[in-house]
């Protein structure tokens, strides 16, 4: 069917609350329907979560419509078949990674560009041990790959950690995903009917868009050398 150890524990508890809210009412749960589901009080987490199930072929989903998520027929149907949530992962796998966040030690997701878009982030590769006062939990790492924030200090190969369930604010950098299909790390501001996110770079040009899910807000920036 799947390979449970493809997903991330997170991933696996979206997909399982997603399973369990269409079997009990036979149609997709809104996004807010699912944060409160999650536990989670940011639609920006879902989204990345839910992104990273469609790209693993497990949902389809239409972030431009509401209730637009569509879940797999065979995970359904294990899902009806076993009386309990289908069997994605073992508690004690969970409790490893939550415990694993509580000391600091955060999921790096790949690269993020400062500079053109890259691909949607990738799941996690390594992991980056942090003291546990650095970040709220929930928080993941990414590598830097380009200039475009350099008058903002964050240089090409720099690690940024990124807050998913922080309040976003104008001129916040923030991770955006873009189409929902490419990232950047750029500055965050509102327009009047888009939105500009603006490199720290006089070299550069802004980008504006108006389809956009913003992934989380930078909390730290760390330099390895």
């Amino acid at each position: 069917m799947f390979d449970k150890d493809d997903l991330t524990p997170k991933q696996r508890d979206v997909l399982k609350e997603l399973l369990g809210f269409v079997h009990e009412n036979s149609y997709p749960p809104s996004i807010q329907q699912l944060c409160q589901r999650c536990g989670v009080s940011s639609t920006s987490t879902i989204h990345f979560h839910l992104s990273a199930l469609k790209k693993k072929g497990l949902i389809d989903w239409n972030p431009a419509e509401k209730r637009a998520i569509s879940i797999r027929e065979d995970l359904r149907d294990a899902y009806r078949s076993s009386l309990d949530p289908v069997e994605l992962g073992e508690a004690s796998a969970e409790a490893a990674d939550d415990e694993e966040e509580k000391r600091g030690v955060l999921p790096m997701l790949g690269a993020i560009a400062a500079g053109s878009p890259l691909q949607t982030l990738k799941d996690s590769v390594e992991r980056i041990d942090l003291s546990e006062d650095v970040c709220p939990p929930g928080c993941y790492a990414l590598k830097v790959r380009g200039s475009s924030m350099i008058e903002d200090h964050i240089m090409d190969e720099d690690i940024v950690i990124i807050n998913p369930e922080a309040r976003v604010r104008e001129g916040d950098v923030v991770v955006a995903l873009i189409d929902n299909e490419t990232a950047t790390l750029k500055r965050f501001y509102r327009e009047k009917d888009r939105i500009r996110l603006q490199p720290a770079n006089a070299e550069m040009e802004p980008i504006y868009v108006t389809d956009v899910h913003i992934q989380g807000r930078v909390e730290a920036v760390i330099r390895r050398y």
